[in-house]
């Protein structure tokens, strides 16, 4: 494999032998179908440098690199479209939650129509205050969610499962707060309990999970939708609820671009200032 023998030898390549080296290894879908005279153009090195590149990795020359190259390709190519195998080893079983995982961002897709994302965005943009809570697995997640959200220059914080921060966060809760529960649970959870009582204090509340009916999705104004269904007692699936979480904050930094280029100026101005 090439990128095994690139690493072997990465450490006594010379400087141009490496310039080499990492555009293949950062690059080998387009290397794959490049000439030598081609990769040499696109690192700036010679024809004969590539060619060299090869043998002194252990191929007898520079098309041996490229056919082993394009045997990578072509198996990732194969595991993204062939459906995985049905048995029963570790690596099937591998090739099957990933394909389950894009199924259920097909589903996500499909739910969460326009208009609902339309909704939650502006609940976002508009809420004085975003307070985020999560349990079981869905807690670093949630709390990298309201990383993003602050970075998208929104008032957004995470509080984790400890109830005294948790009712800090939520005294003097008005009706355009917003309370988001996050929980990869289809069962009742301590998430449920929080969006009943924010609820009922006049915050408007999000729930973020895998299910439609369940008690933390009934107990919220609004859902966003996050199929992550698994085998019972296996691990439920986070790539729903992170795919979402991303996508929104970045569709929401995209809109403030100007404002969070200005906003990191000014932070910078004053830290020479301080500093």
């Amino acid at each position: 494999m090439f990128r095994e023998k690139i690493r072997q030898h990465y450490d006594h390549l010379s400087r141009s032998y490496r310039r080499v080296a990492d555009f293949i290894l950062t690059d080998y879908h387009a290397a794959a179908f490049m000439t030598a005279a081609g990769l040499a153009q696109a690192v700036g090195v010679d024809t004969t440098t590539v060619v060299r590149f090869a043998q002194r990795i252990g191929y007898p020359g520079y098309p041996e690199l490229v056919d082993d190259i394009q045997v990578q390709v072509k198996s990732e190519l194969g595991q993204t479209y062939v459906a995985p195998a049905e048995d029963n080893t570790l690596q099937a079983m591998v090739q099957y939650y990933v394909a389950e995982d894009r199924a259920n961002l097909e589903k996500a897709l499909a739910h969460n129509s326009l208009r609902t994302l339309e909704e939650v965005l502006d609940l976002l943009v508009i809420a004085p205050r975003i307070v985020i809570v999560a349990d079981s697995y869905a807690a670093p997640l949630a709390e990298s969610f309201a990383l993003m959200l602050k970075e998208a220059g929104l008032p957004a914080r995470y509080v984790g499962s400890d109830v005294y921060e948790q009712a800090r966060a939520m005294t003097g809760l008005t009706r355009r707060d917003l309370i988001i529960g996050v929980t990869p649970l289809e069962e009742a959870s301590s998430v449920a309990r929080t969006l009943a009582f924010a609820r009922g204090a006049g915050a408007t509340t999000l729930a973020c999970g895998p299910s439609l009916n369940s008690q933390t999705a009934r107990a919220a104004d609004h859902l966003l939708y996050a199929p992550g269904e698994t085998d019972e007692n296996n691990i439920p699936s986070l790539i729903g609820l992170y795919s979402l979480f991303t996508a929104l904050a970045r569709a929401l930094a995209s809109k403030r671009a100007v404002e969070i280029v200005r906003e990191r100026e000014q932070i910078n101005r004053v830290l020479r200032e301080l500093t």
